[in-house]
């Protein structure tokens, strides 16, 4: 009896080459504590049509309980959404304080069964058929991978097990959690760590990368019309852009009244301040049409806080910035330090805002030139190149 063994090595082939246009399917796990986590997924998945190769394509599902229409702002891509918390992030008072106690409660409860969690999540997982998972930065999904055998790469500026351990250590059960946590993280294929991020020194499998951020295009003619200032009239705008966190009780009553500067402040922050009649304070939402990126490239200044987002794309778009400091929180540092070396900032504490000194302060930033030299920020492109190699 004789093979048609042409015939067979044929079929073979097709069978390959079936495989290989196959859809790669990256499912995206994103945390909802902020802003941040988005900005930073959404570049690198961006990035993704350039770094992978013409005869792959691939098949995106989100999970993630941020806000479906800011998801779909930022990614530029179709995408199924799976609305899917497996992370708290910090439970918090506000932008600036961590509810310590409240956010040990919630992990308490999260990890008291955690490897019955862990092994419902690996099954939901398998269900997906993912030939890969990416995580900024939720822990569960990569412990999930690893059990399934899925490869995973993790990517953020800062870890929730460093978080984590910096408020809550002191709490009965703490050092179990942050355990749990570590090992999550430590079962990823890689974590990538963009600059300006935490050393993560307890994590052996961290690689570095250049600082993620958006470009964003000047639109000051936009923010001009909508406004209704004619051409004819100075106009300086300031953006108040606190994150997605927001910042309560802002001192709305001393807030500067300077010549010629007009503020955009987020809905909420005026939300109770139906008192105050200042035709230079002007609502975000005038400029739903504009991309939040380029409202910031379009402004001359920017109010901030400790923030990754906010503080590399303010570097990149060359907009000066006044950031209220945070300073119990674990990346700080890392951010000052460099928003300094390349930006023109300056950090001040919350209770300044609205005195004497802060009116000179916003004076000389306006009038300052950037001096700065540009970033290049490319870890976008590396991050998904580093991810392709994955799939």
């Amino acid at each position: 009896m004789m093979i048609n063994t042409p015939t067979f090595a044929a079929g073979a082939a097709a069978a390959h080459a079936h495989e290989n246009l196959r859809p790669k399917h990256l499912v995206v796990d994103i945390s909802a504590h902020g802003f941040g986590h988005l900005a930073q997924t959404a570049a690198v998945i961006n990035a993704l049509e350039h770094a992978s190769s013409a005869d792959t394509s691939i098949k995106l599902t989100i999970r993630s309980v941020a806000d479906e229409s800011t998801l779909r702002e930022r990614i530029h891509r179709p995408f199924d959404l799976i609305p899917y918390r497996q992370d708290q992030g910090m439970i918090m008072h506000d932008a600036l304080r961590v509810d310590a106690a409240a956010t040990m409660d919630w992990y308490r409860d999260f990890h008291s069964n955690y490897k019955t969690r862990k092994s419902d999540a690996a099954r939901e997982l398998e269900a997906l058929e993912p030939d890969l998972v990416f995580s900024d930065v939720p822990y569960l999904g990569l412990d999930a991978a690893s059990l399934v055998g899925v490869p995973s790469v993790a990517l953020c500026s800062l870890n929730w097990a460093d978080i984590f351990v910096s408020y809550c250590k002191d709490f009965k059960g703490s050092a179990r959690i942050h355990d749990d946590i570590q090992r999550a993280y430590s079962a990823a294929d890689v974590f990538l760590r963009p600059e300006p991020s935490m050393p993560m020194e307890s994590l052996d499998n961290t690689r570095p990368i250049s600082p993620i951020a958006f470009q964003g295009r000047d639109r000051k003619d936009v923010l001009r019309s909508v406004a209704g200032i004619p051409d004819s009239k100075e106009a300086i705008f300031v953006l108040i852009g606190v994150g997605g966190v927001g910042i309560q009780n802002l001192p709305l009553d001393s807030w500067p009244c300077l010549d010629g500067v007009h503020w955009i402040f987020p809905d909420a922050a005026l939300g109770g301040a139906s008192h105050i009649d200042r035709r230079d304070f002007l609502r975000q939402s005038l400029f739903k049409d504009l991309r939040y990126i380029d409202l910031l490239a379009s402004v001359q200044l920017v109010l901030t806080k400790t923030g990754y987002g906010t503080q590399t794309e303010a570097v990149l778009n060359r907009v000066p910035s006044i950031c209220i400091e945070r300073l119990d929180w674990p990346e700080h540092e890392y951010l000052r330090e460099w928003h300094e070396e390349h930006g023109e900032v300056v950090f001040v504490d919350i209770k300044e805002i609205g005195t004497k000194p802060f009116d000179g302060l916003l004076s000389d930033l306006l009038s300052k030139k950037w001096t700065k030299n540009p970033i290049s920020a490319t870890g976008a492109d590396e991050a998904a190149n580093i991810t392709c190699g994955y799939f």
